[in-house]
């Protein structure tokens, strides 16, 4: 494990950082070849980065106190400013409603935006979720005695037992994703297809992985992370239903 790459004074650079700062230039720069390819303004990219990264962070932030009040009560000024404790769903979110805002500004219509975003989203995911188990800072999963299993003796949260590597199924289910995204963009597909089939092939491995990981039960049995990736899930379905609807009706 690798929670910290470098450190001189108060400058400290560590794995995670270094992961999540490559899928986020990978995505954008899948997502700009995207918009080009599709001859839509490729600064669109330029701008949505602007905007998603911050409020990814803020949104990340919120997201681990909600699911973490306990901890959050006892020390709430220490997790605020903490550079661990992020919830890549409440990024997510975040990020996606505001850069809603330029997409909407952009001229082009939204769809087409998010469908041309869809394949970037699950390489920046996949990439940053191999973030979590360098840095090995918490989200793994349950004990197990089975091949699959790691420990983490040195991450930010070291755990000596083996454990599954729960960051790393997501992350090779996400590549995986945005590999047959990118294949079907090639197909001729409804206006909105690619982006909310994402979100379908998103919130179902995070809700399955759910199981065998660590995070407290908040609502009938189920985790923060089920929950928003119920939503996500029923958001998908609900726009392929719509968007193919529209075309079988016209």
């Amino acid at each position: 494990m690798f929670p910290i790459l470098f450190q001189y004074k108060f400058i400290t650079i560590g794995g995670y950082g270094v992961m999540l700062g490559i899928g986020i230039y990978c995505a954008y720069l899948l997502f700009e070849r995207e918009l080009t390819l599709r001859d839509m303004n490729p600064e669109i990219a330029y701008k949505i980065l602007l905007v998603a990264i911050p409020a990814g962070i803020i949104g990340s932030k919120i997201f681990h106190m909600l699911d973490h009040m306990e901890e959050f009560m006892a020390d709430p000024m220490g997790m605020i400013f903490s550079g661990t404790g992020l919830s890549i769903y409440g990024g997510l979110v975040f990020a996606f409603l505001f850069s809603y805002l330029i997409i909407r500004k952009s001229g082009e219509r939204p769809l087409d935006i998010l469908d041309a975003v869809a394949p970037s989203i699950a390489v920046g995911y996949g990439i940053g979720r191999i973030g979590c188990h360098v840095a090995g800072d918490g989200c793994y999963g349950i004990a197990t005695g089975s091949f699959l299993g790691t420990a983490y003796p040195n991450g930010i949260v070291p755990i000596s037992q083996y454990v599954y590597p729960t960051p790393l199924f997501e992350s090779f289910f996400s590549l995986l994703v945005a590999g047959f995204l990118l294949n079907l963009r090639q197909k001729p597909v409804t206006r909105g297809t690619l982006f909310f089939l994402y979100l379908v092939l998103n919130g179902l491995p995070r809700f399955m992985v759910e199981f065998i990981r660590r995070n407290p039960e908040v609502f009938l049995g189920l985790t923060q992370a089920q929950i928003v990736a119920l939503f996500i899930m029923g958001a998908g379905l609900a726009g392929l239903y719509i968007t193919n609807r529209k075309v079988a009706t016209v």
